[in-house]
């Protein structure tokens, strides 16, 4: 997709930062691998907390990765004539690249609430995720019956 108006730079970004969150999520995952290889004491607690880390890394790179979707989408979304019906969908297409964005913050902040022991703050970040996740699939709809 052609990116205008220096949008490059942005969506660059934020590509890069999900590939290093990434990186840092394999990171925990292959340390967890290692402790449980270790067999030492208290190793099955500690390789789980790693890969919770990892899992709270993974949401927050698939939420940069949404993100960079939004920005470009927006870009090719100036091309066209304001409110005619490309620019409508390319902005719908940005808005529930949005919403699958926050729905993976809120995945994460859902992990890392149980991993203090926070369970109701865990279930409010799961229904809020649930909730982005919801409304990012209605406009999906929204977009294909257009």
């Amino acid at each position: 997709m052609v990116i205008e108006f220096g949008n490059e730079l942005k969506v660059r970004r934020l590509r890069d930062e999900a590939d290093r969150v990434w990186r840092v999520a394999a990171g925990h995952r292959a340390l967890a691998e290692e402790i449980e290889a270790s067999a030492e004491p208290e190793s099955f607690q500690r390789a789980k907390t790693q890969r919770l880390r990892g899992e709270v890394a993974a949401h927050h790179g698939f939420a940069y990765h949404e993100l960079a979707n939004a920005a470009e989408i927006r870009a090719a979304a100036r091309v066209h004539p304001r409110e005619s019906p490309q620019w409508r969908l390319l902005i719908d297409r940005s808005f529930a690249a949005i919403r699958r964005a926050e729905a993976h913050h809120e995945r994460a902040a859902a992990y890392t609430a149980r991993t203090v022991g926070d369970e109701t703050a865990a279930r409010r970040h799961e229904s809020a995720a649930r909730e982005a996740d919801g409304r990012a699939s209605s406009i999906a709809r929204d977009v294909r019956s257009a």
